[in-house]
């Protein structure tokens, strides 16, 4: 994956003695290492940056009102306010690339958090620039760290966030997948994003169709490690839903995790990103059951 990365501060919220070194550092190499690994080599992020300045955007913190709930115009134009600062200082326009990651200082705390923008990047002037941005904010630096950027280019890649709305970021997948929480014990993604990724071949994974009063045996092999091994079982239900078993152990990027076990969880692709398109079935939680 192609990125690029640019780093802006404000007027009100100066850069200091942030550098852009500094930044580009906290994130990389760390964040394509985590996708090398995950992806079982099939992933990386090839990530350049101008590390020149600090490019000044136009307007205040304050006036980009940078909060949760921001509309794709505002984001849009924020994304286009920094490409055009970069335009004005070094006089050509960024090579396109799949993905560009917006990275506001360090200082500055009112760019509160760190959202993905999912349309086509383009200059004011209609020159085509990424596929999708990221446009990283203050939480990177104070509760997530260099994840963040796995977490937001999931986005890039068209994976749902898996924690809820409202209420407790555990509510749909507990400590499952950096799609749900980035700080997330098991952070690996679900076999069901890895296959849908291609990380995962259709060999590695079993799929049956529900029957009633039948019994099938498998065996599966963690999802953190290499290998051609089966990854996965993927029970049907119907055109848009699926139980799936997959196995955790605590290694690899899922050295945090307790121990090892099978982890059964709902998939249903009519359900909307924050609505819990995926459900870990907890210990106590009614049996997901196939009509």
């Amino acid at each position: 994956m192609r990125a690029f990365m640019i780093f802006v501060d404000f007027a009100d919220q100066p850069a200091g003695n942030d550098t852009t070194a500094g930044l580009y550092d906290f994130f990389f190499p760390n964040a394509s290492t985590w996708y090398e690994t995950s992806s079982f080599g099939k992933l990386s992020i090839d990530a350049t940056a101008d590390t020149s300045q600090f490019h000044r955007m136009p307007h205040s913190t304050s006036d980009y009102a940078w909060n949760r709930g921001i509309t794709y115009e505002q984001h849009e134009a924020y994304i286009q306010d920094a490409l055009a600062s970069y335009v004005d200082a070094t006089g050509e326009d960024p090579a396109p690339v799949d993905v560009l990651y917006v990275v506001a200082t360090r200082n500055a705390p009112n760019i509160t958090y760190s959202p993905t923008f999912m349309g086509n990047v383009t200059t004011r002037d209609g020159a085509f620039v990424a596929k999708k941005a990221v446009t990283v904010g203050y939480d990177a630096y104070t509760k997530w760290g260099f994840k963040l950027i796995n977490h937001e280019t999931g986005h890039v890649m068209c994976l749902a966030d898996l924690y809820p709305a409202s209420g407790a970021v555990g509510l749909y997948v507990g400590g499952f997948t950096i799609m749900g929480n980035i700080n997330a014990a098991y952070p690996e993604y679900f076999a069901w994003d890895k296959w849908r990724l291609g990380w995962l071949e259709d060999a590695q994974i079993e799929c049956l169709v529900y029957e009633k009063e039948s019994t099938t045996l498998h065996t599966i092999y963690p999802i953190e490690t290499s290998g051609e091994e089966i990854k996965s079982v993927v029970l049907k239900r119907n055109e848009t839903q699926a139980l799936v078993l997959e196995v955790r152990s605590n290694g690899g990027l899922d050295d945090k995790g307790a121990e090892p076990g099978v982890v059964v969880y709902t998939v249903d692709t009519a359900v909307e990103t924050l609505q819990g398109p995926i459900r870990v079935l907890h210990n106590g939680t009614l049996a997901w059951e196939a009509n």
